[in-house]
């Protein structure tokens, strides 16, 4: 049977057994226009008293409560749970540690919320979601309303008969976050936890960033790749979407195409990740310099200093003690902290400062300018040595403090 565009349900067991996954009771009292308030109540306890499925129409005096507002509006729908003994079974109303777990489980609920629901939910939409009285806000995975966001080219893909529209994004660098950004763009999981598919049907989210097994693993250079995938309720069966919605598996036809566009999207990442997302320099400047360097060995990966950057060259060049010097130099490269680094990577990758991140901007322009002196007195122009700072990372970064300099170059 063919059913609408735009219908979330399909098994008629999504309110009954996620009820019933938390609670004894369960009402539900609905009002249509022009029609009276007609109540439904399943209770475990008078199941299990009586040995019938009797489906009860009386509330106690709690329900009636909660449902009298309902009789006063046009239609609606309140749904009530009762002896909730999963969630807080044995637990009291005047214990301050059941009253904290509580509230954050209500929490926990308010972020499903937000990001279930994100395309439904929020100020120009006509859908409000409330929990404890605190409209739920949403939580847009893909920082759309942000202008440093890459929105890569969408691909519509042919599957049965039906269209898979697929939107990979890339979110910006944290330096160009503010700290509630960041904030926001970890989600509940955290960066590394969100990179991924974002699987939406009629656009309700069932999988929140993950790589749908096509081979693909979670790491730090790839942890701004999110991808939009909305799959039609046609082709509930192809991708495996059963009664909990809350997993989806995609067809064979589409895995190859599916790995190809995430591989496309994850080098992007890599690049914002890896370059800071900031460029002014050309794409195409095989001279971009760097300090550092990355090798590989024997199987082993090495991070060295790079010998050709002009501030290493000058110093080393004015140094009365090169062998001293070179002997430094080797010292920072063999005691690089890599395990912390790759700890904090892990655990707190938002908390990880950018270049000079914090930084007085006069402080800045002294590293500039000694950068400036190197090149001038390695034979550069002052307009050539003001371009070949605007290639070595990460004075890039700092546009307006490059400007300060020209005023020192040749007439």
């Amino acid at each position: 049977m063919s059913r609408d565009a735009d219908d979330l349900g399909r098994f008629g067991l999504g309110l009954k057994t996620s009820s019933f996954s938390q609670c004894r009771r369960l009402t539900v009292c609905t009002k249509a226009l022009g029609v009276p308030v007609a109540t439904r109540i399943w209770d475990l306890d008078h199941v299990a008293q009586s040995r019938q499925w009797q489906l009860l129409r009386t509330m106690d005096r709690d329900a009636e409560l909660a449902c009298q507002r309902l009789g006063s509006l046009g239609s609606g729908t309140v749904v009530i749970w009762q002896n909730v003994d999963r969630l807080v079974g044995g637990f009291r109303v005047d214990n301050d540690r059941d009253q904290r777990f509580f509230l954050e489980k209500a929490e926990t609920v308010r972020d499903h919320l937000a990001i279930s629901f994100h395309r439904m939910i929020g100020p120009r939409l006509n859908l409000k979601l409330l929990l404890n009285d605190r409209e739920v806000q949403p939580w847009d995975p893909f920082f759309t309303y942000h202008p440093a966001t890459q929105k890569l080219a969408a691909t519509a893909l042919s599957c049965r008969g039906e269209v898979v529209q697929v939107e990979p994004y890339v979110l910006p660098h944290h330096s160009k976050l503010t700290v509630q950004e960041q904030q926001a763009g970890r989600g509940p999981r955290g960066w590394n936890a969100h990179q991924g598919f974002y699987v939406y049907r009629n656009r309700r989210l069932l999988v929140a960033g993950d790589w749908l097994g096509l081979g693909l693993t979670k790491d730090e250079h790839h942890k701004l790749a999110r991808i939009r995938v909305d799959v039609p309720t046609a082709l509930d069966h192809s991708w495996g979407i059963d009664v909990t919605k809350s997993k989806a598996t995609p067809p064979s036809e589409l895995r190859a195409e599916l790995r190809r566009i995430a591989e496309r999207t994850r080098e992007a990442a890599k690049r914002v990740f890896t370059h800071r997302g900031a460029s002014l320099a050309p794409r195409n400047d095989s001279e971009r310099e760097f300090l550092w360097e990355r090798l590989a060995k024997h199987d082993r990966t090495f991070f060295r200093l790079n010998r050709r950057h002009p501030l290493i060259q000058h110093v080393r060049s004015s140094s009365e003690s090169r062998s001293s010097f070179d002997a430094l130099i080797r010292m920072i490269e063999a005691t690089v902290p890599l395990p912390l680094i790759a700890v904090d990577s892990y655990e707190r990758p938002d908390q990880l400062a950018a270049p000079f991140e914090q930084v007085p901007d006069s402080e800045v322009r002294e590293v500039m300018l000694q950068m400036f002196k190197a090149l001038i007195a390695s034979g550069y122009g002052g307009t050539q040595a003001v371009d070949r700072l605007r290639t070595i990372w990460p004075f890039e970064l700092f546009p307006s403090l490059l400007a300060s300099l020209v005023g020192m170059v040749d007439p």
